[in-house]
């Protein structure tokens, strides 16, 4: 998810989705051209613009505080929320802990739509209050736009709130989160292919506002069958370790290794991923999250030039689940991850093993167990590219040990 932290408050990252950008262009510029001058005719073309900007603007301002309401009850029910990220007419908050008790995701479902209801309220009294100005339509727009919010939020269909409040009664009811999911998750599909039915109607009877119907009603569809993936992937890997899946056999390539020598003696095995490490760095060389070099430059272009150091990558313990594992592959967008224990690197767990791992464990289901057959096969052993004969066995964050096996 491509997305610019903006600002951090109540020690949450509020995050804007790059999506945003674009809807509130759009909405702005509808808004300016059609909305308020249909509904408040005479004034000028700055005026309008200055309506539907600020409109635009405040309506961000209001889902920002409906998914702020939502973070600060998770966080009030001892829930950690690292972030928000927004979308113009809703947001993901950051939480890693999927199987919250019942009692709490029913509570921080409701908060959204409890707190779009009162924002609805005060736009309706200072609409009542104000007089005839610009911000008296601004208001009116701003009221009916939360109180929608509220209203839409409230159907029973995952992942709107009323959605996970239904998915917290059913985990309750059947203590099953992947059932509980499932169903609620039918029900937000079937809920956004009546959008885009209504939506296509709308655009084929000549009303642009089918557009939004279309829009909206697809991405809950695809949020709808994503979330109940999420939870059936957490369920294949939350209970196998790290240390099942660890790899101690990635090749160890020393910093000033030219990149062309590293062409030529791995461009014909399966290896896409070196450490690279002497005794004054540590780091991680992903090849393919390299962009193409020219073959002049592979000649100039030395390991450490395009490893990422390990410090700078998210890091797990052997005793981690493989969830926690999954989670952070993807947030790091990299091929793997270190292996701490303590302060000890054991090695990598890397995207291909535990992709390998899941899609065994979703076909065959948790008989599958990693077997003395997948440890002991025989695997290239690390080596440093200037010495065949050095093979290391372990190390540390400080330093590397290079005694055998």
């Amino acid at each position: 998810m491509e997305s610019t932290k903006i600002f951090r408050i109540f020690g949450i990252d509020v995050k804007l989705h790059f999506s945003w950008w674009i809807i509130f262009l759009l909405l702005s510029w509808i808004l300016s051209t059609s909305f308020f001058p249909e509904y408040f005719p005479g004034q000028t073309v700055a005026s309008y613009w200055f309506m539907g900007v600020m409109a635009s603007l405040l309506l961000f301002v209001s889902v920002l505080l409906h998914e702020l309401s939502h973070s600060l009850v998770a966080k009030a029910r001892k829930i950690k929320v690292e972030s928000i990220t927004l979308f113009f007419f809703g947001g993901v908050a950051g939480i890693t802990k999927e199987d919250i008790k019942p009692s709490s995701e029913f509570l921080m479902a409701i908060a959204g739509p409890i707190f779009s209801l009162f924002l609805s309220g005060i736009f309706f009294l200072i609409y009542q209050l104000n007089g005839s100005s610009l911000w008296t339509v601004i208001t009116f727009y701003l009221f009916q736009l939360n109180l929608t919010l509220a209203i839409f939020n409230l159907i029973p269909g995952f992942p709107l709130d009323g959605g996970r409040a239904l998915r917290a009664i059913l985990y309750w009811r059947y203590k099953n989160l992947k059932k509980a999911t499932s169903i609620a998750s039918k029900g937000g599909k079937i809920f956004a292919v009546v959008l885009i039915v209504l939506g296509m109607t709308g655009l084929l009877s000549g009303q642009s506002s089918g557009l939004w119907l279309v829009i909206l009603g697809g991405f809950l569809y695809f949020i709808a069958g994503a979330s109940y993936e999420q939870v059936v992937i957490k369920e294949a890997l939350e209970n196998i370790k790290v240390k099942e899946l660890l790899n101690k056999r990635i090749p160890l390539i020393k910093p000033n290794t030219k990149f062309s020598e590293l062409i030529k003696q791995y461009s014909n095995s399966e290896e896409t991923i070196f450490l690279v490490k002497d005794s004054t760095f540590s780091g991680l060389l992903d090849t393919k999250a390299i962009a193409r070099i020219p073959a002049k430059l592979q000649q100039l272009t030395l390991a450490k030039q395009l490893a990422i150091p390990l410090k700078q990558i998210k890091s797990v313990k052997r005793e981690d689940n493989c969830y926690t594992a999954f989670q952070k592959l993807a947030e790091e967008k990299i091929e793997a991850l270190p292996v701490f224990n303590n302060s000890q690197l054991e090695g990598f767990i890397t995207k291909k093993r535990l992709m390998h791992k899941l899609v065994w464990q979703l076909k065959f289901g948790s008989s599958v167990k990693i077997g003395k057959s997948i440890k002991n096969q025989k695997m290239i052993k690390m080596r440093e590219t200037a010495s065949p004969r050095h093979k290391w066995r372990g190390f540390k964050r400080g330093g590397f040990s290079t005694t055998h096996f």
